[in-house]
């Protein structure tokens, strides 16, 4: 089972989480505030890190910060504070999810399980991809990468290449490319734009992205699409990304 921190300054639900994740057959450390909290990612792997944003010392947002300078660790962001202004602030620190207080135990449980889950297949995907044979020209066989999303077709995703625009999806480096150049995404963000690009200009309402992603859907679920796909736009274009009004979001449709 998975490694997790806990860093939440409310005894009692930090208790409860613990319990919980314990029961669950989970490793489970625990911080009251946040300059502990990076103690104890510090001393030992962690495979998840579950971080309230208002922590006594050092708030959730500098946490954030601190474990993103050198790890990739899946982060869940907990919060009182539900305004779109302070949910963008969170994925902007490369949050994987966000969940507004107050929430039950259910709740939080099934979000450490689906990020558990995507990380889990991604690694596979990984360690698949790293063992098969290459040549100088790219992947098995030599056929090499696609320069631009234009010359992404039938044969390149067979390779697990997508591409729209100016933007190629590669599915089994898990890596996104704006124009030659790999963008840093969260886990989440790939997991949208992956899908999107694997069905170009088929509209996803955010129910449906939510439950691709997370494997099932709630409001606050909802509203954390919206801010992942404001994400995309800001890293790879305002146009990456289309809204169809009152339905949802769709990719493809940009030309490069």
């Amino acid at each position: 089972m998975a490694r997790l921190l806990i860093i939440e300054d409310e005894a009692e639900l930090l208790h409860a989480l613990e319990q919980l994740f314990v029961h669950d057959g989970h490793d489970v450390l625990t911080a009251i505030d946040g300059e502990q909290g990076l103690r104890r990612f510090r001393e030992g792997r962690v495979d998840l890190v579950v971080v309230d944003i208002l922590l006594p010392k050092l708030d959730g947002f500098a946490v954030c910060k601190a474990i993103r300078r050198g790890s990739d660790v899946p982060i869940i962001v907990t919060t009182a504070l539900d305004d779109e202004g302070h949910q963008l602030q969170g994925f902007s620190l490369l949050a994987d999810d966000y969940v507004t207080k107050p929430y039950s135990l259910s709740v939080m449980r099934e979000r450490v399980r689906a990020v558990l889950r995507r990380c889990a297949t991604r690694s596979d995907a990984a360690a698949s991809h790293a063992i098969e044979p290459t040549t100088a020209g790219g992947p098995a066989g030599g056929a090499p990468i696609a320069a631009s999303a234009a010359e992404c077709g039938p044969g390149t995703a067979a390779r697990g290449l997508l591409g729209f625009g100016d933007i190629i999806v590669d599915t089994e480096a898990h890596e996104v490319l704006l124009r030659g150049d790999v963008v840093a995404l969260t886990r989440t963000e790939f997991d949208i734009i992956r899908l999107l690009a694997e069905h170009p200009r088929r509209v996803f309402t955010r129910d449906a992205l939510a439950r691709q992603v997370w494997g099932y859907a709630d409001d606050c679920g909802n509203k954390a699409i919206n801010i992942h796909v404001m994400n995309l736009r800001r890293k790879l274009g305002a146009d990456s990304v289309d809204t169809v009004r009152g339905v949802g979001y769709r990719a493809g449709t940009r030309h490069g």
